[in-house]
């Protein structure tokens, strides 16, 4: 019986692995895939750079075919409005950049990684029933043979091989959202060091991702509401090309683009699991909640709540105790209520109308890049400027007089028959 299995190899079953493994304890890595795969999620934040130091990946990063990313810029879809949010000129100099990934080779980077460092990875080895009937114990069953250990991780993302069973899911109404997305060549890029920032095309009732993946490849999203899509009577290729095609800076910018795959689609993305942690398991990633890729999270907190399940799975097996395991859920449970809470109030207008015309006051500007890059677990968070944000957007919202209104009926919006 070995100590810990970690169902799925993506970001947060790879970390939580190497972490355990290098602790000493055994590790076996279920990945139900063979590497390298297509993933999308190409967005690195840099608070997760102190990670990527500890895993031992960052002169991989830095020298491989990876894009630097200084910051992310959001903008309205006639290109009228606009705000780039620079890392680098509103955070300390470890977080001054981050980088864009093409996910097949990132993923297979980290796995890589997990496997140098003592982890038994198995690919190709999909989990079909999980036993937590014992809590000393879990029994994994997969397509190919029986295995046992002592503590489960469930890092197997949206299929949440555990989470199914017992997290106690619960879909965001709020955000039924459906994404369809590609890889297209040929899309115009920002000049210099703004080449590799993510940018964010706001339309009326919807909005668009723009990552550059490699030196040649855009990352293309568009992100609807689920009754849209089932109203609008095109399918997904035609619903992205269409709105593409209508919406100016987009347009502008793909006037000469190649699609170099499928049109992909996923439907109803954003959840949350009440019930994180057990005696003999932990969810993390994808496993244990989703949100909404507008900020580009996903990684971020995949790796970052797989760094600190590790360390509580590490207690649990040396002592027996429950306490860090509950610490884990409690501290991700909050850093996703952060995240919620921007997410949610991103499609309120006034939220939108101060967020993209920021006005240098309070001090309000580091701190929201702060989050935007990933600082959300650090006790240094400035909650009070926050909340003072928070309250300008209300304040928007009742008299819009904080920040100039944007002519939301003009905009360009998801394209329909």
């Amino acid at each position: 019986m070995r100590d810990v299995i970690v169902i799925g190899g993506g970001p947060a079953g790879s970390t939580a692995a190497t972490l355990l493994a290098r602790e000493g304890f055994s590790v076996t890595l279920l990945e139900r895939e063979k590497f390298p795969r297509f993933q999308i999620g190409e967005s690195l934040l840099p608070y997760n750079n102190d990670l990527f130091d500890r895993l031992g990946v960052t002169d991989q990063l830095v020298s491989g075919d990876f894009f630097p990313k200084y910051g992310a810029y959001f903008v309205t879809g006639d290109g009228q409005i606009g705000y780039r949010f620079r890392f680098d000129r509103n955070l300390p100099e470890p977080y001054s950049r981050s980088f864009q990934v093409k996910r097949a080779d990132f993923d297979h980077l980290l796995l890589k990684n997990a496997a140098k460092n003592g982890v038994d990875v198995r690919e190709e080895s999909a989990v079909v029933a999980v036993d937590l009937s014992r809590s000393d114990r879990a029994i994994v069953k997969t397509t190919n043979e029986t295995l046992e250990a002592r503590f489960v991780i469930d890092a197997s993302g949206h299929g949440a091989v555990l989470g199914q069973k017992v997290g106690d899911k619960s879909d965001v109404k709020e955000l039924k959202k459906i994404a369809f997305f590609a890889h297209f060549k040929n899309v115009v890029k920002d000049e210099g060091r703004e080449a590799g920032s993510t940018i964010i095309v706001v339309l009326k009732n919807a909005w668009f991702w723009l990552i550059p993946v490699t030196s040649d490849v855009m990352s293309v999203g568009l992100v609807v509401d689920r009754e849209h899509v089932l109203n609008c009577g095109l399918g997904p290729q035609e619903l992205l090309e269409k709105t593409i095609a209508e919406t100016p800076f987009i347009a502008e910018r793909m006037r000469d683009s190649e699609r170099i795959t499928q049109v992909y689609a996923r439907k109803d993305f954003s959840f949350r699991m009440r019930n994180l942690v057990g005696p003999n398991y932990a969810l993390v990633g994808d496993a244990a909640g989703f949100l909404d890729p507008i900020f580009s999270t996903g990684v971020f907190l995949a790796m970052s709540s797989a760094d600190i399940a590790s360390k509580a799975a590490m207690e649990r097996l040396r002592t027996g105790s429950m306490k860090s395991l509950l610490r884990y859920e409690r501290d991700l449970t909050g850093a996703l209520e952060k995240y919620f809470r921007f997410i949610l109030r991103f499609y309120d207008r006034g939220f939108l109308e101060v967020f993209m015309q920021p006005q240098d006051r309070f001090g309000l500007l580091p701190v929201i890049v702060g989050v935007l890059a990933g600082d959300i677990f650090a006790k240094r968070n400035n909650r009070l400027k926050l909340n003072v944000f928070f309250a300008l957007v209300k304040l928007q919202q009742w008299t819009g007089k904080i920040a100039p209104h944007i002519a939301w009926d003009a905009l360009p919006g998801a394209a329909s028959v």
